[in-house]
């Protein structure tokens, strides 16, 4: 009986997805279009679906793909803000506060972003130096969010995207299709943060 296995927690009518929980467990962070079809917004719930609230205000857009930082303070997330269907990294407060770009890049799509341990540095998935006229070829970056400092972390032929961390934050996991791969593969590495 899946309902003793299962509790709905949004009953809100449309799009309601991407979730992911604090680092405490009692709130999740998700995507929904409750609002609008076509005005996908992030909004904070308590963990056992009450006290719904908007998080991000833009309308028209997308925003997406959240994460809460380690400390619970911030949420990072993609969003399409100035060119439709254009994803780049943004950061905002658990309040709503201070939203801000982590890039402004018009040429490259930057998504997939993770936090890392010390809630200043994330990975992410970019294609800076394929070539926009053709298929992108992603690879991981690592970013300082309060330098824009980044690195390079993959750099396989292919797209590596979606990047997440090992719970001990010794390993790296992300989606490839390296090697010629098709469907994409999951692949596992130890890391070392960059200098």
């Amino acid at each position: 009986d899946f309902s003793e296995k299962f509790k709905r927690l949004t009953k809100a009518k449309g799009y309601d997805a991407q979730g992911s929980y604090s680092p405490d467990g009692k709130q999740i962070v998700f995507t929904s279009n409750r609002t609008g079809k076509e005005n996908l917004e992030l909004y904070i719930m308590d963990a056992n679906g009450k006290n719904v609230r908007k998080l991000t205000n833009s309308p028209g857009c997308y925003n997406g793909g959240p994460f809460f930082s380690p400390d619970g303070k911030k949420v990072i997330f993609r969003s399409d803000r100035k060119k439709p269907h254009h994803l780049q990294l943004h950061v905002i407060d658990v309040d709503g506060k201070n939203d801000t770009a982590l890039t402004d890049d018009l040429k490259w799509v930057l998504w997939g972003p993770y936090w890392y341990k010390d809630s200043k540095h994330i990975v992410y998935a970019g294609a800076y130096h394929g070539n926009p006229r053709q298929r992108p070829n992603y690879d991981i970056y690592w970013m300082n969010i309060e330098t824009r400092k980044k690195v390079r972390i993959t750099f396989a032929p292919g797209a590596d995207v979606l990047p997440v961390f090992s719970p001990d934050y010794k390993k790296l996991m992300w989606t490839s299709t390296r090697e010629g791969r098709k469907p994409a593969q999951l692949y596992i590495a130890d890391f070392t943060p960059p200098k």
